[in-house]
């Protein structure tokens, strides 16, 4: 593939961190040992307490930047590692996922070969806090403003960050991610490059491990990643058509209800005497008459 029509871009592989020691020298390891030929990678960690800032000095003199100082989270972690890159093709590996071997050669030659290309999507293999492979994961979905805001209407929408790349000229145009978001700023930035028209091209082929444990985001903090994806989808849902907007609303009011009902922990009562209107929803009703009956 590396021939002089198509030669390798450069990729940059940003990988942002904070207390992943158990698994950060995994995931440095499966970038360091793909043996591409034109890669930049850096590590952005956040002042880790727990070992993490000595697996970095071991492998210093093999990355191209890294960072060990406190931030404010994952987010800026990664848009510190965004400005240092100086790859065509960017993308970023959480410290408890790993790329599977061969996947920048696979990235890399999409990209060689198909110019016009410049956003990419293959699949991930989810994995249990050892390595075991529960799922697996593909990109799918319909990449427009109104089917990724009305996904369950018959649609369907999934793109899994770790495998996912793009052209460093499209946060250029588009900007970094957005810092005010700690959960959802990769959905975020998949609806911006959505709302210029652009469309990923999905790859037939898995790409990256996603790891699933108790500390990780996705399994520690589901309500932030709701209240997250209520703000952002209600931003976007804003330039829809009526008809639409109403609906893509119906949606996150039901979102909202849910992490209400979680967080009342079955005391739902003060919430419904400040929202009256609630008690049309059976939603509501249905939590209201669970909670009556746990408290008996």
């Amino acid at each position: 593939m590396n021939t002089e029509s198509h030669p390798l871009p450069r990729i940059t592989i940003i990988t942002p961190s904070f207390n992943q020691a158990d698994y950060l020298e995994e995931t440095i390891k499966s970038v360091l040992e793909q043996g591409y030929p034109n890669l930049q990678y850096g590590v952005i960690d956040g002042g880790s307490t727990d070992g993490s800032a000595e697996i970095i000095e071991r492998y210093r003199d093999r990355l191209d930047f890294s960072v060990i100082e406190r931030d404010d989270g994952q987010t800026e972690a990664i848009n510190k590692g965004l400005t240092r890159a100086d790859g065509e093709i960017v993308g970023w590996l959480c410290s408890d996922d790993t790329l599977l071997p061969g996947a920048l050669e696979k990235i890399g030659g999409h990209f060689a070969m198909h110019p016009k290309d410049d956003w990419i999507a293959g699949g991930c293999r989810v994995i249990d806090p050892v390595g075991v492979v529960t799922d697996t994961v593909n990109p799918c979905g319909d990449f427009t403003l109104p089917g990724v805001l009305l996904r369950g209407e018959g649609r369907s929408f999934n793109l899994p960050q770790p495998g996912v790349f793009w052209r460093r000229s499209l946060h250029d145009l588009l900007g970094l991610l957005d810092e005010s978001l700690h959960y959802c700023m990769d959905f975020e930035f998949w609806l911006r490059l959505i709302e210029t028209g652009r469309r990923p091209t999905l790859l037939d082929t898995v790409l990256a491990t996603y790891r699933l444990h108790e500390s990780s985001k996705s399994c520690a903090a589901p309500i932030g990643f709701t209240r997250e994806h209520i703000r952002v989808e209600g931003g976007y849902a804003r330039s829809l058509p009526l008809p639409q907007k109403l609906k893509v609303r119906g949606r996150l009011g039901y979102m909202h209800r849910a992490c209400v009902i979680h967080e009342a922990q079955g005391r739902l009562w003060p919430e419904v005497m400040r929202r009256p209107w609630w008690l049309l929803s059976q939603q509501i009703r249905q939590a209201v008459m669970q909670g009556d009956r746990k408290a008996a």
